[in-house]
């Protein structure tokens, strides 16, 4: 651990040897955190960045909503700031590519399709615009969903849990404040669809409002408590946020990727680390970890697909990584005239299921799948 005197000291550091976290005041003479965090971000771009600071201004924070991933104000219990600390270097044990670790650390915010976004900026600047109607948009899509829960898990507003419901984030921030947000700070950005196929997109994001629903009714069907419904739909809407990080980054390497696997027919997972060294389950839990999402949302994301390689306790079946593993599988409707238990264990991790006494309720999570893809018919 290295201690600097201020933003010069620090840029002196930065320069000499490679930092995993940097964490900085707001408030210090000559470079303030935010520009000292800019800087940073130039420098080593793979480091995390955290502001801890007693100055908790409207116009501080938004100037480093951008540069930094987290923001705690002082007085800031130890525990906390150590937790930060622990998950931020969580992404170099999980991500070994200088490259990844650049794309995740670098990520401000996922792009939303611009005709989301076009609606919530009608929303937000109309007289009329409402709390609940702009909720409802930003909930109809990934990257205005994840944009929003980044602020109101990250510690930029001093709330005082963890908040996985959109509806929710918006009260709590209000309205005024979600729309300076937007307009003043830039917090939410439009998929810019030249290098990548907009409808591919369009299906990801269907997909993942999919998921979302699917995961929190087998979750209540399973006895899951609100606050674990709420952890589960917004883990399994986020499921995907590695693919949209991606998409909107390195749209080339995914459009060659896919078409790979076009041609092969293989396993997404097992393709993209072979590619890139990582696979988009990975790159978004590490990415949401980073942003101070809770441990049940980033534990679902970053192995929906494979729950074996998670650690768990007793209560497994409690947990919103069963379910979220088992909607992403069970919502893709069966080939025509293949069993159906063939194909729910072709995709579904069988012996995890087997070891925590879930498999004999698959039948039952796939009725619920069914049942919502009627609904969406």
């Amino acid at each position: 651990m290295l201690f600097a005197v201020g933003a010069g000291d620090a840029l002196t550091i930065l320069e000499a040897q490679t930092i995993d976290v940097v964490v900085t005041d707001m408030r210090m003479p000559g470079m303030d955190g935010a520009a000292l965090l800019d800087r940073v971000r130039i420098l080593q771009p793979e480091a995390a960045r955290i502001v801890l600071s007693g100055f908790s201004e409207r116009e501080a924070i938004f100037r480093t909503v951008g540069p930094a991933h987290q923001y705690y104000v002082k007085p800031c219990q130890p525990q906390i700031l150590v937790e930060a600390i622990r998950r931020a270097l969580s992404v170099r044990r999980t991500l070994r590519s200088p490259a990844l670790l650049a794309l995740v650390s670098g990520a401000t915010s996922i792009p939303a399709m611009p005709s989301a976004m076009s609606a919530l900026f009608s929303e937000l600047q109309s007289p009329n615009g409402s709390a609940s109607e702009a909720a409802r948009i930003i909930a109809t899509d990934v990257g205005l969903t994840v944009s929003l829960l980044k602020l109101t898990n990250s510690g930029f507003f001093y709330i005082p849990s963890a908040i996985t419901d959109v509806l929710q984030a918006v009260k709590m921030l209000g309205f005024e404040m979600v729309r300076a947000l937007a307009v003043m700070a830039g917090i939410f950005e439009a998929f810019r669809c030249g290098g990548v196929d907009c409808d591919l997109l369009r299906q990801l994001e269907r997909r993942s409002l999919q998921i979302g629903a699917v995961a929190r009714k087998i979750a209540q069907s399973n006895g899951l408590g609100q606050a674990a419904l709420d952890q589960t739909q917004c883990a399994g809407m986020l499921a995907h946020v590695g693919s949209l990080l991606l998409f909107s980054n390195w749209p080339g390497v995914m459009e060659e990727l896919r078409r790979g696997l076009d041609r092969s027919g293989g396993g997404i997972i097992a393709a993209e680390r072979a590619a890139l060294g990582a696979s988009h389950a990975e790159l978004g839990g590490v990415l949401l970890g980073l942003w101070g999402f809770t441990d049940p949302v980033v534990e679902a994301v970053l192995y929906h697909h494979e729950p074996s390689r998670c650690e768990y306790h007793s209560s497994a079946e409690k947990s919103p990584l069963v379910a979220v593993h088992a909607a992403q599988h069970l919502i893709k409707p069966i080939p025509p005239g293949k069993n159906p238990m063939s194909a729910w264990a072709e995709g579904l991790d069988m012996a995890f299921l087997e070891r925590i006494g879930c498999a004999s309720r698959i039948k039952e999570w796939a009725g619920i799948a069914e049942a919502s893809r009627e609904e969406d018919t």
